[in-house]
């Protein structure tokens, strides 16, 4: 469910609760209530009604989490032409905030072709940026993409660049895990073996391919 919809179903109930408080200070004021008094009363009730509708909207988990992953070349993994990240499988919670650390070793290209050319803009994190060795930015010039990270059940798309040549690139992002759910994340940059490089590496779990697991 958005928050837009969540907003628009708890909109009337908020409305009521206040329509309440406003015909109970009517009361008490006809009854000689001091002003003071009135007004105590008036904002205990609206901060009951509004809390009562946080809690239907959910429990919100401010905490923050922090993930790490790894891209390993297949040279280095001892499988030439299959790279890899590493703890390709994690769990959260709703509401939660992932910072999440994508650290890669791959110096190779893969640009996107056709309609995944949409995946080299960052999608989904606060501030709708990622850093890259610490510098935001909000999209990555396509001849310059090696990999993704790329969740679609949550919204969420990260750009990982290539790494310089012997050396690593670090990949940065902020985002909150929204919703509940087994969520499967994919590499959408052609990176694998086969005629369109998209075999491989790119079509196993454990490879390019991993879970998220955000808990209710």
């Amino acid at each position: 469910m958005s928050e837009s919809h969540v907003a628009r179903s708890h909109a009337p109930k908020l409305g009521a609760a206040v329509v309440t408080v406003t015909a109970l200070v009517g009361v008490l004021v006809s009854l000689g209530v001091s002003v003071a008094v009135v007004a105590g009363i008036a904002q205990v009730a609206r901060s009951a009604a509004e809390q009562l509708t946080a809690t239907e909207v959910g429990p919100v988990d401010h905490a923050t989490v922090n993930e790490s992953m790894e891209i390993l070349t297949g040279k280095m993994d001892g499988h030439p032409g299959w790279p890899r990240y590493t703890h390709t499988s994690w769990t959260v919670r709703e509401g939660q905030t992932v910072v999440l650390r994508i650290t890669s070793y791959d110096d190779g290209t893969a640009p996107l072709t056709g309609a995944q050319t949409m995946y080299d803009r960052v999608q989904g994190t606060l501030g709708g940026t990622e850093t890259v060795d610490g510098k935001p930015v909000s999209s990555l010039p396509n001849a310059d993409v090696a990999h993704t990270f790329t969740v679609v059940g949550l919204g969420l798309n990260l750009g990982i660049p290539a790494a310089p040549t012997g050396g690593s690139v670090t990949v940065v992002a902020r985002f909150v895990a929204r919703r509940p759910g087994t969520f499967v994340w994919q590499c959408y940059a052609p990176c694998g073996s086969g005629p369109n490089s998209m075999g491989g590496a790119m079509s196993t779990m454990g490879w390019m391919e991993g879970t998220v697991r955000v808990l209710p």
